[in-house]
């Protein structure tokens, strides 16, 4: 028979046993957060430049209190640590969880601790090609081409969020393998997005007028990409194309940590006594 008191007796002993061991995280290990210092999250640094656009930056996700952040699990802080060391090495992120505004929320907490731009863009059956490059738009009697979110992120070192990757209709993914892989992208208006390196490469031996000339864009090295999507097969959706599934380093942060759901499930249980 279900006797809940000894359950209640062996979730403390279980407790008790965690908290003797040194392995987990605590708020106390992010340290020294300003919009020109450094940001600290365990044994991983990065430095944190002031942003170009304020508005940008995603708010009240994260509480910083005397330079220590408070109010985050254990898992919250892991999360972001793998996120903060995917950043330092230049490499694109792709986050699983189950349906929710968990994903986008480990996403957000990021940008906002290190005071990153966001662009954002939600992918769907309807999406386009044009969703992610240039919309021709008329202006004063005159059609224009006006750079959408993966642009702009990829030209002004902005993060972009993708969500619903699974969404994607197979016209659109060969745009994002492209802009992943290479930081390539052919625009409507004849400019051609290529990376930082070979852009200053070619500035440096040509100059900026043939540069200008041959309508070249440089895309920032502080472009990233955070997509967030569901696990295919469990959820509806088509699973993402081995090419494109290379580009991400992917992280399941919907996962609560051992120690996390042993304190909850304590919790709970002291409170059915109460």
């Amino acid at each position: 028979m279900y006797n809940p008191s000894v359950t209640v007796r062996r979730i403390d002993v279980l407790i008790r046993i965690l908290n003797g061991r040194n392995v987990n995280l605590t708020p106390n290990n992010v340290r020294a957060f300003s919009s020109e210092g450094t940001i600290t999250i365990g044994n991983v640094s990065k430095e944190i430049s002031k942003p170009k656009k304020v508005e940008y930056v995603p708010r009240k996700y994260v509480t910083i209190k005397d330079g220590q952040l408070n109010s985050l699990s254990q898992s919250s802080l892991r999360n972001l640590r793998w996120m903060m060391q995917k950043d330092i090495l230049g490499q694109d992120m792709f986050l699983l969880g189950s349906p929710g505004p968990s994903r986008r929320k480990v996403a957000l907490q990021y940008l906002e601790l290190t005071q990153r731009e966001l662009e954002y863009v939600s992918l769907s059956r309807d999406t386009t090609e044009a969703d992610l490059k240039q919309r021709r738009e008329i202006q004063s009697s005159t059609a224009k081409y006006f750079d959408q979110s993966a642009v702009r992120a990829a030209v002004e070192g902005r993060v972009l969020v993708i969500e619903g990757i699974e969404k994607a209709e197979r016209n659109v993914l060969p745009v994002l393998n492209n802009l992943l892989e290479n930081r390539e992208m052919h625009l409507e208006d004849g400019r051609f997005l290529i990376p930082a390196s070979r852009y200053d490469k070619l500035l440096e031996e040509h100059g900026v007028k043939e540069v200008t000339r041959w309508k070249l864009v440089r895309v920032d090295e502080n472009f990233r990409v955070i997509a967030l999507g569901l696990p295919v097969p469990r959820y509806n959706g088509q699973p993402l194309d081995p090419p494109l599934r290379s580009r991400f380093q992917a992280r399941d942060v919907a996962t609560i940590g051992f120690g996390v759901n042993i304190i909850n499930l304590y919790r709970n249980s002291y409170l059915l006594f109460l």
